[in-house]
């Protein structure tokens, strides 16, 4: 994966892309402390990738049990993410 973060393109509106990855973060804190993932910050016990990973899965079974087509969340979660990175990112290509 690239270390490249892409550009900020709608910090003027006044919510940065840090701070939207600082709301994940307590998302993935949360969870990874309640799985027994993480105590302390994400990553501590298991590897990042793992508990992005779990929780995700996760998500999945959350939306097969309150009838949401992740694949329709997915699509708008890539709209956002291109906007606010500009169309620049690549975690959606």
């Amino acid at each position: 994966m690239q270390n490249r973060i892409p550009p900020d393109a709608t910090a003027e509106e006044g919510i940065t892309n840090d701070e939207r990855a600082s709301w994940a973060e307590v998302a993935l804190l949360a969870f990874g402390q309640r799985t027994g993932m993480a105590s302390k910050f994400v990553g501590d016990n298991e590897e990042s990738v793992m508990v992005v990973g779990d929780l995700l899965a996760d998500i999945a079974h959350w939306c097969d049990r309150n009838n949401l087509d992740l694949q329709s969340a997915i699509q708008y979660a890539t709209r956002h993410y291109q906007v606010e990175t500009g169309a620049e990112g690549t975690q959606f290509v």
